[in-house]
């Protein structure tokens, strides 16, 4: 399986405004390729799914949310949540 994971590290150049531009553009290339990624989770077999917790509808739920919300968090809190482990 494809590991989703994200070690993103704030650029020291901060402040500027052309720095803070650049930044966000990298933030939103980055949160639209990693929809991409996720996105390959709805073709994944229905049991495939049930077994990490997920189903289709919350895949495409996640990524219908907005760019400002980690696909990647939402879909293993919503995971986490259906596991019955946070009782």
């Amino acid at each position: 399986m494809t590991d989703f994971a994200c070690n993103y590290t704030q650029p020291a150049n901060t402040g500027h405004p052309l720095f803070e531009l650049s930044n966000k553009l990298t933030a939103r290339i980055r949160a639209r390729r990693q929809r991409k990624a996720l996105a390959t989770l709805k073709e994944l077999d229905k049991h495939l799914l049930q077994d990490v917790g997920l189903t289709r509808e919350d895949v495409s739920r996640t990524l219908a949310r907005p760019l400002s919300v980690d696909a990647t968090t939402e879909l293993h809190r919503i995971a986490y949540l259906s596991s019955g482990r946070h009782m």
